[in-house]
């Protein structure tokens, strides 16, 4: 009995002094990975929004934003080839980087491409008229006045920001709008993107996101019971059924903003169903929305949607069993990568690929076989298949 209570006295004390697993993204601290991004050599080649190097592609809103970890890892992925060419050219030292160096990186990347989210501020324009606003909000002063002037309300003009605004306000925008005989606005794809876009224009102020991270997903978590979300959401099967599964299963919007959009969308019916069930509707104020959706976002990344069937065939058509086995089982030329302790996860994937990426380049060549290229989904069966027991294939 004092052996079984000391073992888990053990037990306790390491889960509470372990170092918190670096697995989501949002987990990372933007402020690290801006200073690493100079550290270890990022901004020789690549700009961020137009501040850094111009050898490679600009890594902020010049392209496509990216929206998930598992494509940005399909992206440093199928261009590392030509980076790794590059930097033989340029002499530049190959950096180490760790597994929460990289969630820190991603964390500056994913900020940098959604600090600013692309919208059409023309296209808010319209919106800004034509679903209501302007009946009860101005602009510099052109508009209704019973709302606050928005070009003159500081600090909510960034994607957490607004999510966490449109939220506690919404009760009372309704309230007005109901008074006003107006019927409750819904916005659809970028709308509200567009309608962030063109309120920003005409604020001027900044941008800076980046005081609501790190976001801590096990606060996130909590908040989703304490705040009573749970109460009409399932996750995993736990939960409310009175509003649609949060779970792994269900894609959540690509865009922070188009997520306030589809709460904004459904808030009368979400206000309704509270008071029906006697919950008050929470408000959330300081980091809490930030955690909120870290919380959200990592029921994707550490359960990622993806096939363990399609994972395997996939792993067999890339080539990648011809080093690592038909079913990741190791050989002689490569490691195993099922059966390893730990759990694969995008960072945990693109830690791996970093560190050990050059090498396998080489022996690519070396064997004459093409670099395979992955797109988003295959990342995400790669990932699944990865931590799927070899038994279950047998």
């Amino acid at each position: 009995m004092v052996a079984s209570a000391l073992l888990v006295g053990v037990l306790i004390w390491r889960d509470k002094t372990a170092p918190p697993r670096w697995s989501s993204f949002l987990a990372g601290d933007p402020h690290e990975g801006f200073h690493l991004f100079q550290k270890k050599g990022c901004a020789h080649c690549h700009a961020v929004n137009g501040v850094g190097g111009k050898l490679a592609p600009d890594l902020g809103f010049v392209d496509q934003p990216r929206s998930t970890v598992s494509e940005l890892v399909g992206a440093m992925w199928n261009h590392a080839p030509r980076m790794w060419e590059r930097m033989r050219q340029e002499k530049v030292a190959y950096p180490t980087l760790t597994r929460e160096e990289i969630t820190h990186l991603f964390a500056y990347l994913y900020t940098s491409r959604y600090v600013d989210e692309p919208g059409d501020a023309e296209q808010g324009r319209w919106s800004f008229k034509t679903k209501g606003c302007i009946q009860c909000h101005a602009l510099r002063g052109v508009g209704g006045k019973r709302g606050p002037d928005l070009s003159d309300v500081t600090g909510q003009y960034t994607p957490i920001a607004w999510t966490q605004t449109m939220w506690n306000h919404a009760p009372a925008m309704e309230a007005s709008m109901r008074e006003q005989g107006l019927p409750w606005p819904k916005f659809e794809g970028n709308e509200m993107n567009d309608l962030l876009a063109y309120i920003r224009e005409n604020w001027g102020g900044p941008r800076s996101e980046r005081q609501f991270l790190p976001a801590s997903r096990e606060r996130g978590r909590k908040l989703f019971q304490s705040k009573s979300c749970i109460a009409c959401h399932t996750i995993n099967g736990e939960g409310g059924h009175v509003g649609p599964e949060l779970g792994p299963r269900r894609n959540l919007p690509p865009t922070i903003v188009q997520f306030a959009g589809l709460m904004w969308n459904h808030s009368p019916e979400m206000w309704h169903m509270m008071r029906v069930q006697g919950i008050p509707r929470p408000t959330f104020e300081g980091q809490q929305m930030a955690d909120l959706i870290a919380f959200l976002h990592s029921l994707r990344y550490f359960d990622p949607g993806g096939s363990p069937q399609s994972g395997k065939s996939l792993f067999a058509r890339r080539g990648c069993s011809q080093c690592h086995g038909s079913s990741a089982e190791g050989t002689p030329q490569g490691p195993a990568l099922r059966g390893r302790s730990g759990t694969f996860n995008s960072i945990a994937l693109a830690e791996a690929f970093w560190r050990h990426g050059p090498k396998m380049y080489e022996r690519t060549r070396e064997r004459g076989l093409p670099w395979p290229t992955l797109a988003e989904s295959e990342v995400s069966d790669l990932v699944i298949f990865l931590n799927t027991p070899a038994e279950e294939h047998r």
